[in-house]
């Protein structure tokens, strides 16, 4: 997929969980055997993303000293009072991207350095020039490696990246050969770019929500510790992946398998990196099932205004009702309101809706645009009644 034509393939499932994850400007850890390439992966992508000219740093992390990371204390500054250092060729301060290899075999004192650095893209409370943070891991009950503080690994999305052994022929032939790099006509820079600028409606938003605290409660009893940094992450990548899905015309970023490694992503206890007591399949079940009855990029639940919603003709006449019912309560544009006196006839007549709930919604549209229209010219309360009507009247005259 989009993943092949920066010559990165297999990756197809794990897309669009890194893809939303950088939009979110989260922390990607991935999670994989040996020789996977989440080393080289990482650079490609940030390459791809950020330019290829950007400062990328790949750190071991058990082999790493402090003073890789930060350089030297300047002894000038220091001694007046100011903490700075004086960079190396490896240090963190000039890299755009970044890299934590076996972040799960830190040593305590760098553990606890770089959780800053993976929470704030800061170190010592100073700002790095940091746009994307990196970390790796083999799966610790494989390789017993050390399993990771749910602390830190909390911070970050996991990704599970996929063994070459469960790739096609087609797949391992196109990494043995380079075949395929280069092709694709997505430019990824300038489809996160234009994602960047998309904002949810309220009705989407509200159902995103509603998504995540459902999630929560329905995985409560199973042993897996939730707090509001992930419920907040969840409904940024869900977010994001709705709006990667409508800046590239991909469903792929809203399909039931994409929301589910969006939610799954920000839980550590699923994802083989934390000691748990967690019956990790289970809870995926949980996840699938309650994701398969949820639908992003819905058209209905996609428009975000009454101009929108009325253009749509509705599956779910109920639900889109009481979308239409709830916009036209808070509409201030009177000429909407007209559009909606002139299309509910239509839908009507198309036999999409039905007579009764067309002339209600017609009579609310009309109140509210009444309502306007008084709010507007001031109208003195003992001459409302008779203004109402009034208006009414040359509100009919003029839909009919």
């Amino acid at each position: 997929m989009l993943f092949d034509q920066i010559g990165i393939h297999g990756w197809d499932d794990i897309e669009p969980v890194v893809l939303a994850a950088l939009a979110s400007e989260l922390s990607v850890l991935f999670v994989g055997d040996i020789g996977g390439n989440k080393t080289e992966g990482a650079e490609r992508i940030a390459r791809t993303l950020l330019g290829q000219d950007i400062e990328f740093r790949a750190y071991e992390v058990p082999t790493l000293n402090f003073d890789d990371l930060v350089g030297f204390v300047n002894p000038k500054t220091l001694a007046k009072g100011a903490l700075q250092f004086v960079p190396t060729p490896l240090s963190i301060w000039s890299a755009d991207a970044v890299l934590l290899d076996e972040i799960n075999r830190a040593n305590p004192f760098i553990q606890s350095k770089l959780h800053e650095l993976v929470r704030k893209r800061t170190l010592l409370g100073m700002p790095t020039r940091l746009k994307m943070v990196f970390s790796a891991v083999n799966p610790p009950e494989k390789y017993q490696s050390g399993y990771m503080d749910l602390a830190l690994a909390s911070r970050f999305v996991n990704v599970q990246v996929p063994n070459v052994a469960t790739f096609g022929d087609e797949v391992i032939e196109h990494i043995l050969s380079g075949n395929g790099i280069g092709r694709g006509g997505h430019n990824l820079p300038c489809m996160l770019a234009r994602a960047s600028a998309f904002e949810p409606s309220g009705i989407e938003a509200m159902r995103i929500s509603s998504l995540c605290k459902k999630i929560m409660r329905d995985l409560e009893n199973s042993g897996i510790v939730f707090n509001a940094r992930q419920l907040k992450m969840m409904l940024k990548l869900i977010t994001s992946g709705l709006a990667i899905q409508w800046a590239s015309g991909l469903d792929v970023f809203t399909a039931p398998d994409a929301i589910a490694s969006y939610i799954g992503a920000v839980i550590p206890e699923i994802n083989g990196i934390v000691r748990t007591r967690v019956d990790a399949s289970v809870a995926k079940g949980t996840i699938r099932t309650i994701v398969t009855g949820f639908q992003l990029a819905d058209p209905m639940t996609m428009a975000r205004n009454l101009a929108e919603l009325i253009e749509i003709e509705p599956t779910d006449i109920l639900a889109w009702a009481g979308a239409v019912d709830r916009s036209i309560k808070s509409e201030r544009q009177p000429q909407l309101l007209r559009d909606v006196l002139r299309r509910l006839p239509i839908l009507q007549g198309k036999g999409v809706i039905e007579h009764d709930l067309s002339r209600t919604l017609m009579e609310k549209a009309a109140a509210r645009f009444a309502t306007l229209t008084l709010i507007e010219e001031g109208t003195p309360v003992l001459e409302i009644p008779g203004r109402i009507h009034n208006i009414i009247e040359n509100l009919k005259g003029e839909v009919s």
